[in-house]
This record gives structure tokens, C-alpha cells and sequence, in this order.
């Protein structure tokens, strides 16, 4: 599965996790060769005794016994670690990036699941949902390369619910449930870790709210990993490497930073978005600097925004084009003649998880509008394109202190303290959620076929409050985000649709 194809395929969560996950997984498929380091001398006797500790489904390797341990902190958090049975956790004095004792070599690996619940299918890239909600729930699982060594694993999470230890295909673990989800809205609320000790890895689960807790951990029992032979392997595990970790989180508190502190990419300055585009002008889908587009044949392909119409109602769309949970959720967002409702804003205070949670501390209704945007993507080659990917990310941009920023509601003198205005319903996706033009497998944003000199037009649609319509600019970069400013997209260019 390619990078671009998780615009579309992301299920629907929290802001600065689907951020979170998405800027790993960029970093993870550019560099996907750096983590396979090897010894060619010892890989013989590596694979071999691989593969008897997966025979024997157990967390002993290398004469060392693993335990996953939780430890309350604070009122809301619990910092899970791992230690050698029977002892107190080990802090390795290992160096970052160099092996510890123990660990011999770390292999290449595959997952396998072997449980998936019934109507849940592989979306690709470690993500499984269900078919009739595809890309919106489910489960997502990545991994952790214990570079450092597996007693140096140490990870503090927040907003606990509750907390469960667990032991899944013979590795200890660790179940949670996190505050949130209790909402008709699916969010990712579960978490599961699973140490791989034998192996020298660490499974990390993000688990939505459409699947029990039963599932979630019939999925954790059939993962296992399996050594990957072939150095070239394509289905091998992209795993964070512990040792980055450590130094990315190492970085921010030295600066005093959070992880949830670092937007380096949050403003920009003017000059910055000097290749900002208007309506009606062609542009190229793909920039000089970016090859890995041309063998999709983006390089070949113009774009131009012909056409933005903002309406009260939904007349517009043909709902044809939308799935079942798409037709249900703009039942919510209308009235029986079609009008757009009110779209509630909630005024939310951060807590920071261990002694205090997120708060609603006031909420207002204002209207919205639907935004019905017409793009036209041109052939400009002379070979006939197939499959030619698409994708729209709405951003609200405005001018604060001399710097383009992205925009965000600032609380009134007299008002509850909060942090943050998040719009309820359709309103808070700034991803397209409405697009009348479908190929590809999976019958998604893609246009099938484009011949030479060709033009197929896309309409693209979102939910906006309309206090923020003089904010507005569009992205139409595969590599985009609505969420940060990205190099990519800034070289392609917004295009403006401020009303």
C-alpha cells in the first residue's frame, strides 16, 4: 500500500493521533531500508533459534524471562514497562543505537493474523476494518524494533479508563481503555501492547470503538511474527526503531516540549505560499522535485479548480455517491427539506491526562454551509493514464503576526478558559468527505482512465460553519495534510477559495 493511498484509507480519529500515526508512517516508507541491519555470520543460527522460540510461543530467549509491567500514575495514567521476571525494571546503560548483551541480532520480521472478526477485512498497511465501515474504525497496529534493547521499552499512557495485564499467543501484554468513544462517533479508544521478546519487538494497537474488547484481543492473540528469510522481502515489518524514539522524545524535553507540543509546520511565512493558485488557473499535479510521482504519471497531469459553490442545502450532492454511514450522517446534519441544521461548536479545555481530562466548557451553535468544489485533472501527456490518484484536504489558513498560520478560534475576554473550538458532525473533517468520481480496487478516489489530452472533472464537497468560509484554501497535493503545512504541497500550491 502506498503513502498516497492513506488519504483516503485513514480512519477517522483524533487529530493529533491521526497525525501522529500518518508523519511516522511518511517517515517509515522513505526509509524503509534503514532499519535491516545484519550479520551475515550469525543470521544461520538466528533463524534457526527464531524459529524454535516461535514454535514454542514463549517470551524466553537468550536464557532471559520478560515480564510487561503497568504502574499507576496519577489519577489517569499508567506507565507500561518491561523487565526481566521477578526483578525490578532493568534501565540498560546501553548507548542509543547500540545492542545490548542479550539482544544477538534483531531479524526482519512479517506479521500474520490469523483472527479477524467476521466482515473485517485488511485495508492494508497493518489496518483492519470492517466492510461496512471501511477506513473509519477498526484496528491499526505498528511496531517497535527494541534496538536499545527490550527492557528499555517504557511508555506512558494517558486518559485511562481502565487497565488490564494480558497474555496473548504466549507474550505478556498490556490491555487499556481510554476515556472517549462513548459517542455514536468511532474513535480510537483502546490500546493494546504486546511484547515480542523472543524477537526483540514491540506491537503497538490502536483498537476503535466499533470493536468489543473480545475482538480486540482475539485480533492481539493471533498476531505472531515470523522471520523474514529473504533480505529483499517486501511484506517485512516497517517498525519504529526504539533508539529514534528515545532521541525524538530526548529533543523535546530539552526544549520543554510535550510530544503533543511540537508543530514545527503550525505557521509558515508569507512567502512561503507565494505559488498560492486562484480559481480558474491551471496548475501541475506534481512539482519538479518529486519523482516518485511521475511513475504514477502525476507529472503529466494539470489541475484546475473551475468552479466553488456554497449552499445552505445539500441539493447539490448526488447521494448516490455516498456509502450508508456517509447517507446517515448527513440525515444528522439536515432538516426533511434538505437545509443544512446549526453545527455545534465545543470549547474544550485540555487536561494533560494523568490528573486531569479534556472538558466541554461551553458550547454555541452557528451555521454551516456546504462547500461544493469542481476540479478538472487534465492529460497533458501523450500516453493514456490509469488509475490516476486524487485527494482534497480543506485547510483554514489566516495572516497572525506577520506569518501565515493555520487558523484557529481564539477564546473572547470573559469567556470560559479553554483550548481549543472543535466543530461536531461533518464539519470537523477537513479531508474531502463527499467525491462523485470512484476507481481503482477498492473503488475509492481514483479516476480510472484519463487518455491523452483528456479531462475528467471531480466534484469535492465538505460541511464548513460559515464564520469560517474567509479562511478557506485547498490542497490538492496526494502528499498532502489538512493539518500542517507540508513541503510538497506548499511546492505544488494552494489554491485559493476564500467567500
Amino acid at each position: 500500500m502506498k503513502i498516497e493511498d492513506l488519504r483516503q484509507n485513514f480512519p477517522e480519529m483524533p487529530a493529533d493521533l491521526r497525525q501522529m500515526v500518518e508523519n511516522e508512517v511518511h517517515r517509515q516508507i522513505r526509509t524503509v531500508s534503514q532499519g535491516r541491519r545484519r550479520k551475515h555470520m550469525a543470521k544461520k543460527t538466528i533463524i534457526a533459534a527464531l524459529t524454535a522460540a516461535m514454535l514454542l510461543g514463549t517470551t524466553v530467549f537468550a536464557g532471559i524471562l520478560y515480564k510487561m509491567r503497568t504502574e499507576p500514575v496519577g489519577k489517569y495514567a499508567v506507565n507500561t514497562s518491561i523487565s526481566t521476571d521477578g526483578s525490578e525494571t532493568i534501565k540498560d546503560d546501553t548507548a542509543a543505537g547500540e545492542q545490548p548483551q542479550e539482544v544477538l541480532d534483531i531479524p526482519d520480521v512479517r506479521m500474520v493474523v490469523s483472527y479477524l472478526p467476521e466482515g473485517m477485512v485488511d485495508t492494508g498497511s497493518g489496518k483492519y476494518s470492517y466492510a461496512d465501515n471501511l477506513y473509519k474504525g477498526g484496528v491499526s497496529i505498528t511496531f517497535y524494533r527494541m534496538d536499545t534493547g527490550d527492557t528499555q521499552f517504557e511508555m506512558l499512557t494517558t486518559d485511562v479508563r481502565e487497565s488490564e495485564n494480558i497474555r496473548v499467543g504466549g507474550h505478556e501484554g498490556v490491555y487499556f481503555l481510554l476515556h472517549g468513544g462513548e459517542g455514536e462517533e468511532v474513535s480510537f479508544n483502546q490500546r493494546v501492547y504486546v511484547a515480542y521478546t523472543d524477537v526483540h519487538y514491540v506491537m503497538e494497537m490502536y483498537a476503535a470503538s466499533d470493536v468489543t474488547k473480545e475482538e480486540v484481543l482475539k485480533i492481539a492473540e493471533g498476531v505472531r511474527l515470523e522471520p523474514v528469510l529473504d533480505e529483499n522481502a517486501q511484506d517485512a515489518v516497517h517498525a519504529y526503531n526504539w533508539s529514534e524514539h528515545l532521541a525524538s522524545r530526548g529533543e523535546a524535553a530539552l526544549r520543554g516540549e510535550t510530544v503533543d507540543d511540537q508543530n514545527p509546520n503550525g505557521s509558515i511565512p508569507r512567502s512561503a505560499m507565494a505559488n498560492t493558485h486562484t480559481i480558474g488557473e491551471s496548475f501541475a499535479a506534481a512539482h519538479a522535485e518529486s519523482p516518485e510521482d511521475d511513475w504514477r504519471g502525476l507529472g503529466n497531469v494539470e489541475i484546475k479548480v473551475t468552479d466553488v459553490q456554497v449552499s445552505d442545502n445539500i441539493s447539490l450532492l448526488d447521494q448516490s455517491m455516498l456509502d450508508s454511514d456517509g447517507k446517515a450522517q448527513l440525515q444528522k446534519e439536515t432538516d426533511a427539506s434538505g437545509k443544512l441544521l446549526p453545527v455545534r461548536i465545543d470549547y474544550i479545555r485540555y487536561g494533560d491526562g494523568i490528573n486531569s481530562l479534556n472538558e466541554v466548557v461551553e458550547s454555541r451553535e452557528v451555521p454551516q454551509k456546504l462547500v461544493y468544489v469542481t476540479v478538472e485533472y487534465t492529460n497533458t501527456g501523450s500516453g493514456a493514464l490509469d488509475e490516476v490518484l486524487f485527494f482534497g484536504n480543506l485547510m483554514k489558513i489566516e495572516e497572525r503576526d506577520g506569518q501565515m498560520a493555520l487558523y484557529r478560534e481564539r477564546a473572547p475576554e470573559g469567556s470560559a478558559a479553554w483550548d481549543e473550538a472543535v466543530p461536531a458532525g461533518a464539519a470537523h473533517f477537513a479531508e474531502m468527505w463527499y467525491y462523485d468520481v470512484h476507481g481503482g480496487e477498492r473503488h475509492n478516489n481514483y479516476i480510472t482512465n484519463l487518455e491523452a489530452g483528456g479531462t475528467a472533472t471531480v466534484h469535492m464537497a465538505w460541511l464548513v460553519p460559515e464564520e469560517e468560509l474567509g479562511y478557506l484554501y485547498l490542497d490538492l497535493c496526494t502528499h498532502g495534510s489538512a493539518y500542517e503545512f507540508v513541503e510538497d504541497s506548499l511546492a505544488v500550491g494552494y489554491v485559493d477559495i476564500r467567500q
